[in-house]
């Protein structure tokens, strides 16, 4: 399809009149153009790009348009005018008058030649003379179309989108005035085209990335009505701490080449989405949640995990993923967003790079998050409280430490079992702050059994994976200290293998830091599926706690008692204490005792008991071997 270049300079003004191209100075002879339909301006991808870029095509009236293209009928004194904008095969009228379809085929269209002249006026004051024009485009039953004169609509250096045009039936010339008059209409319609599209990209982009924002995304969605698909978060997991350390700029810099890497996947039919500084979304139309998950999703994690380049640095910035299918985890948008929101939750919860929603899961998560409210209540009533079990020396008898537990003491219900709510702290990110009023709380309780006398027990409390993610973890356990003069006889701290694992660098950084302060660390459940060798040598660590699923069996299984044999002896070998848990018979306290594991904790001693209740059991003196 031959290409033409369009014609700038001195003749903007000049009307392009044509008639039989005869000896008349005032009528120039037809260009080459005129005399077919099947040619296309030089720069024909930029001017698809720009009208695409409007967001106009195929939308409903525009009241403003209308008034406007009204007016030109009446200034021209035609039966019919038309706003059209030319796509690539097709001419469509976003506001039209006595014309009866709402598109035809761009190659019976006198706009598309219109617009290769965009600083001039296409006349054509006899239709028929033509030749090659139909004058019947809109169809057999629709009017014939015997004269037609367009002015571009003009947005941009190049050629135009489309025009401000007015039409009739017979042959005709417009004076002077009314080419004016419909020029002048044609620069408003151009400038409203322009002011729309400015509020648009104001409303619907996001300014940093160019991305669409959440209400374009959703429009965008609503607007196509895919059939299925799947839905996608991008969470950026560290971009705050990259903003806090090199400055917003570089952060700003890191998002913007993600929506960069994200556009890759655009250019492939996935829509894209920045909903909040970290965060996007994608939607990938027609995917297949089993092909997904096993080309795109890893290809998509890929991508992402390499490393950025900002201003000479180069930067690692990880990733949460949360995926869910439509329809089938949500019938509606909003539907499978919060799906993949859940899923989203469930990858940072778990420190996965991605994760797919997971109904059991989701139902799971949502009693807990209907739960919050109660458990914010609780924390600000202070309805959070300690228990405290003791650890007993196998040798002696006596209580050399106790593990803080958490109990919730509610006004209605009484005393709420932890598994009913542990979880749900955990799942609603409230965890952290429950544990550190534990931790305070326990400071207090030792100091008052101290000044009271009594040999203080050291307390263990437990650590959640959102403390150990937390910069201030170290410093707020340094000012719960001072409360003490700094003295760390007070406190030791327990953490599960599974926190361990889920990000050993950090969790090794962290833990030397409380060793620094005198505080000694226990790996609690040990052996429960996590266990190596090489990890428990690497930890700055001071003991080991026995999983209760061993000691349980210990009498009465020979490889249960084969495995705490081990255990003891890796502690042995490591210079580290040996603690039981669930010890509730004086067989498996024998056994242990037998085998040199150095304190047992369990029911057969006492179970948690409220702080004054453990004032009675060291006033008691030791239990009895």
């Amino acid at each position: 399809m031959a290409a033409v270049q369009p014609r700038t300079g001195t003749e903007c003004n000049v009307p392009l009149v044509f008639d039989r191209g005869g000896s008349d100075d005032r009528t120039p002879r037809r260009p080459a153009w005129l005399y077919t339909a099947a040619l296309q301006p030089a720069d024909e991808p930029q001017r698809i790009s720009e009208l695409r870029g409007f967001g106009i095509l195929d939308t409903d009236p525009d009241e403003d348009c209308d008034r406007l293209v009204q007016l030109a009928a009446l200034v021209c004194g035609t039966p019919f005018s038309a706003l059209t904008l030319v796509d690539s095969h097709r001419q469509w009228y976003k506001a039209r008058v006595g014309l009866p379809v709402q598109q035809i085929p761009r190659d019976k269209s006198f706009c598309a030649h219109a617009i290769l002249e965009p600083e001039r006026l296409l006349e054509i004051p006899d239709v028929a003379r033509l030749g090659w024009a139909d004058a019947q485009p809109w169809g057999a039953k629709g009017p014939t179309l015997g004269f037609y004169a367009g002015v571009p609509l003009r947005t941009r250096e190049g050629s135009a989108i489309g025009t401000l045009c007015v039409m009739d039936s017979v042959p005709r010339r417009l004076t002077d005035s009314q080419r004016d008059g419909l020029a002048k209409l044609a620069k408003a319609i151009s400038s409203h085209l322009v002011l729309r599209r400015q509020l648009r990209i104001a409303t619907e982009t996001d300014r940093l990335t160019g991305l669409p924002n959440w209400f374009h995304f959703e429009a965008a969605f609503e607007h196509h009505k895919p059939d299925s698909g799947m839905v996608c978060f991008v969470r950026l997991k560290t971009i705050n701490q990259i903003n806090s350390a090199h400055g917003f700029r570089i952060a700003d810099g890191l998002i913007k080449q993600t929506a960069d890497r994200l556009r890759v996947f655009g250019d492939r039919g996935a829509a894209i989405g920045r909903i909040k500084r970290g965060l996007f979304v994608l939607f990938f139309p027609g995917a297949r949640p089993e092909e997904f998950a096993r080309k795109v999703a890893p290809e998509l994690a890929s991508s992402l995990a390499e490393p950025y380049s900002v201003n000479d640095l180069s930067l690692v910035c990880p990733v949460n993923l949360g995926f869910a299918a439509f329809p089938d985890d949500g019938r509606t948008l909003d539907e499978v967003v919060n799906a993949a929101d859940s899923a989203l939750q469930v990858a940072i919860e778990r420190e996965q790079s991605m994760a797919f929603f997971d109904r059991s899961v989701d139902n799971l998560l949502s009693t807990h998050f209907r739960l919050e409210p109660q458990l914010r209540r609780a924390l600000e009533k202070s309805e959070f409280v300690n228990y405290y079990q003791p650890k007993v020396e196998l040798a002696t008898g006596r209580i050399v430490g106790v593990e803080a537990l958490v109990r919730w003491m509610d006004p209605r219900r009484g005393l709420v079992p932890p598994g009913e709510f542990v979880p749900a702290l955990e799942t609603t990110g409230l965890i952290g702050d429950v544990a550190q009023k534990i931790m305070e709380r326990a400071i207090d309780d030792w100091r008052g059994w101290r000044d009271a006398g009594l040999a203080a027990p050291r307390i263990a409390v437990n650590v959640a994976a959102a403390q150990l993610r937390d910069d201030d973890f170290v410093p707020a356990l340094q000012r719960a200290l001072a409360a003490l003069d700094g003295d760390p006889s007070a406190i030791g701290i327990e953490i599960t293998e599974s926190i361990l694992i889920g990000n050993m660098e950090r969790a090794i950084e962290v833990l030397t830091q409380v060793r620094a302060l005198g505080v000694p660390v226990a790996i609690d459940d040990f052996g429960t599926g996590y266990s190596s060798l090489a990890y428990i040598v690497t930890l700055p660590i001071d003991e080991l706690k026995i999983d209760r699923a061993f000691v349980k069996k210990i009498t009465a299984d020979a490889a249960y008692e084969g495995i705490v044999r081990t255990c003891v002896s890796l502690a042995r070998g490591l210079n580290l204490s040996v603690v039981a848990e669930g010890v509730e018979t004086e067989a498996q306290a024998t056994a242990l005792r037998s085998l040199g594991c150095d304190q047992a904790q369990g029911f057969l001693y006492s179970p948690p008991v409220p702080a004054d209740q453990l004032v009675r059991l060291l006033e008691a003196g030791p239990f009895g071997v």
